[in-house]
């Protein structure tokens, strides 16, 4: 591949940073060119892991002087929109926000209303959409060799921001990226539960029903038996069959055949191919991205309709009228208080950081509290 080779920046240089960093590096038509973090121990253990030519600590320093391409929003979600935006006034031809796309439906809006105004690609990291098993059970389902899809069902934990981001977007890829009609949702919040500083429910479910008939069931913490497949594996129903997509294999069941196993050995790199896809859309080689943010948008409604139909006690129809988090609402307003005092985030320090990581990070906390 040759071109024009594109000069990317990440905001945010905790463990997903790494992952966009190798991705940078490893694809031909780009360069790593800068990187900023608020705290100056972890951008430093950072630039001492990559080649990266300069660094900050504030981005939006970083965004005045570098003439960035590309930019990696790797923060944490309440930060999310408050980059983007400010990377899209900036001028720079494409985005890869990490998931979860926003904390809200109005930001997610002013998002994708910043990059249409200055021409900017802007896509979420939804990376699920280019595991081969799931492109694969799209294609089929597509194909109706299931028959009329019906229904799926997942797991998750952690959070539903954190995890149901994911479940989400994957039911909705599988199904062929179909409009929501409505939603259902329960939530408990007893203790003062927070993931990378944003508010979450203790336990949660949704009902999601789609313009295809197919309906999303989505469980996040909630106790009972253990999932026969694992979290975050759909059980995914139709008319005429049923079909489980792994990590390396598609479980498949239909009336003709029975059950049958498709084994796919080479899982492509999908950060990778997120990036080289975002560089053709950048170019005009395809008319949209599949992890754009209007796909992302989709899904940030979906999971403030969760909350919202525990607000308002009752089914919610599409469009989401309200542009706030209605979980976030509820808290403020007492509708769930907190029955078990002692706020605490599920992710600091998280579980996935090196010990050189962590001390950083317990440094850099006690300095900045004294």
């Amino acid at each position: 591949m040759s071109g024009k080779r594109y000069r990317a920046g990440i905001v945010g240089c905790g463990a997903i940073a790494r992952a966009h960093a190798n991705m940078y590096m490893r694809h031909e038509r780009t360069v790593l060119a800068a990187a900023a973090d608020i705290n100056p121990h972890m951008l430093k253990i950072f630039a001492e892991e990559f080649p990266v030519p300069s660094t900050y600590t504030d981005y939006e320093e970083m965004l005045d002087k570098e003439d960035l391409d590309i930019v990696s929003v790797c923060t944490w979600h309440s930060s999310h929109a408050e980059i983007t935006i400010a990377a899209a006034k900036k001028g720079v031809k494409g985005i890869i926000c990490e998931k979860p796309m926003a904390v809200n439906l109005g930001q997610a809006d002013a998002m994708i209303k910043a990059c249409e105004k200055s021409g900017t690609k802007l896509t979420v990291e939804h990376t699920r959409r280019y595991n081969p098993v799931n492109v694969e059970a799209r294609r089929l389902m597509m194909d109706g060799v299931i028959g009329q899809p019906v229904a799926i069902i997942s797991r998750t934990s952690d959070g539903l921001l954190n995890w149901g981001t994911h479940i989400i977007d994957q039911a909705r890829f599988l199904l062929g990226d179909p409009e929501t009609e409505w939603v259902m949702g329960q939530v408990e919040r007893k203790t003062d539960r927070y993931e990378r500083a944003v508010p979450i429910e203790d336990l949660c479910m949704g009902l999601i029903c789609f313009s295809n008939g197919a309906r999303l069931i989505i469980e996040c913490d909630l106790p009972g038996p253990e999932f026969p497949v694992g979290l975050n594996t759909p059980l995914v129903y139709g008319s005429e069959g049923m079909m489980i997509p792994l990590n390396d294999r598609l479980l498949l069941l239909t009336r003709r055949e029975g059950w049958r196993e498709m084994t796919f050995m080479d899982r492509e790199d999908g950060l990778l191919k997120h990036l080289d896809e975002l560089i053709r859309w950048i170019e005009g080689e395809v008319e949209d991205h599949r992890c754009s943010g209007k796909q992302a948008r989709y899904t940030i409604e979906i999971m403030m309709a969760i909350y919202e139909s525990l607000r308002v006690k009752g089914l919610v129809r599409m469009p989401l009228k309200n542009k706030d988090n209605p979980l976030e609402m509820m808290i403020k307003d007492g509708t769930l208080p907190v029955e078990k005092p002692g706020k605490y985030d599920i992710r600091i320090p998280s579980p996935f950081w090196s010990e050189k990581m962590r001390k950083a990070y317990e440094n850099f906390h006690s300095s900045s509290t004294k």
